[in-house]
């Protein structure tokens, strides 16, 4: 039952939202798939990280020259075409600290920050020192950091860790939702007898 409730939010956020999902791709320099995903409505780095989580997986991180080529190439090709409007798995662990604009960055994955591709001038903290969250800047493949807020983003990039996990492994079979509706019938009918 657990595992049921942490899917009502999901459901319920993309019942709100729809989603256009391409077709999910399969790198072969780290196993690692990828789906590109754009939503009718804007979400938050936040919302994104959540629905990514929910379908199985994580808000890609990028940590080669290689894997970063592989993934803008897809947002190219699958996605809207406007880079600019896809979140990354990276965020600043630090909001204001010393290191401020370049230090203190992380994968949501505990993946070490190593590579980068900052557009230049990036990262800037500009927005009254409020971007602490990454995104892909219209330059095919260079970052931007941006404020975690509604009205910038629509889209993002959802990385599987296993292959086998992609955005289609996050819908129930058919199956699964038939056995779990009889489950519920029969939970339903216990308790109006108990009582």
């Amino acid at each position: 039952m657990k595992a049921w409730k942490s899917l009502v939010p999901t459901i319920a956020l993309l019942g709100l939202a729809p989603l256009a999902h391409a077709t999910a791709v399969t790198w072969t320099g780290n196993g690692h798939t990828y789906d590109i995903v754009t939503s009718a409505t804007d979400t938050t780095w936040d919302g994104a990280r959540a629905l990514a989580a929910g379908m199985g997986g994580y808000l890609a991180t990028i940590t080669s020259a290689e894997e970063n080529v592989f993934v803008a190439a897809l947002v190219n090709g699958q996605g809207t075409g406007n880079l600019e409007r896809y979140w990354l798995g990276g965020y600043q662990t630090d909001l204001n600290g010393p290191s401020e604009p370049a230090g203190s960055w992380a994968w949501v994955t505990g993946e070490v920050w190593s590579y980068t591709n900052w557009a230049v001038g990036e990262p800037n903290n500009g927005v009254g020192g409020t971007q602490h969250w990454l995104h892909y800047w219209p330059a095919p493949g260079q970052w931007d950091d941006m404020e975690n807020r509604l009205g910038t983003m629509n889209s993002y990039v959802i990385e599987y860790a296993v292959p086998e996990r992609g955005a289609l492994a996050a819908v129930p079979e058919p199956g699964t939702l038939a056995l779990l509706g009889l489950g519920l019938a029969g939970f339903a009918a216990s308790r109006r007898r108990k009582q």
